[in-house]
């Protein structure tokens, strides 16, 4: 059991099958190819209070990596695929309700990719790519 929301985060991506090993890493990305990162960002969490205290909630956070670029077309339609890919295992085990374990108190309701797969910046030699998702889940309140 995870401590932290984006520990189970991290846990739940770094067992994709899609992720081709290279570095994981958070709030941090390097330079080299393949490294892939969960970045959190500025949000409100609160999503609804419920009558008995409980809290729907969620965590906006983005998969990012750092991927070979180049001007070849095949380099880069692989890279945004990726992407294309990530997305769709991510709607499919928010579908079957495979999600990140929490730690108590906290259960997953679901996760959404927010938008497409995008270059973030590049260089001569990688790109950054990021993708904003956010995670739903229900925050109990102790009686």
């Amino acid at each position: 059991m995870s401590n932290h929301i984006i520990e189970a985060l991290t846990d739940y991506f770094m067992a994709c099958p899609l992720l081709e090993g290279g570095v994981f890493r958070v709030d941090s990305l390097g330079t080299d190819a393949v490294e892939y990162v969960i970045e959190t960002g500025t949000f409100t969490p609160l999503i609804r209070r419920y009558v008995n205290g409980d809290e729907l909630r969620q965590y906006q956070f983005s998969f990012g990596s750092r991927e070979f670029y180049t001007m070849d077309r095949l380099q880069n339609i692989a890279n945004s695929g990726f992407y294309e890919d990530l997305a769709d295992w991510v709607e499919e085990q928010s579908r079957i309700g495979n999600l990140p374990v929490l730690p108590d108190g906290m259960t997953a309701d679901s996760m959404e990719v927010m938008s497409p797969g995008y270059i973030f910046d590049m260089t001569g030699k990688t790109a950054r790519y990021q993708m904003p998702m956010r995670l739903v889940y229900i925050k109990e309140v102790p009686n």
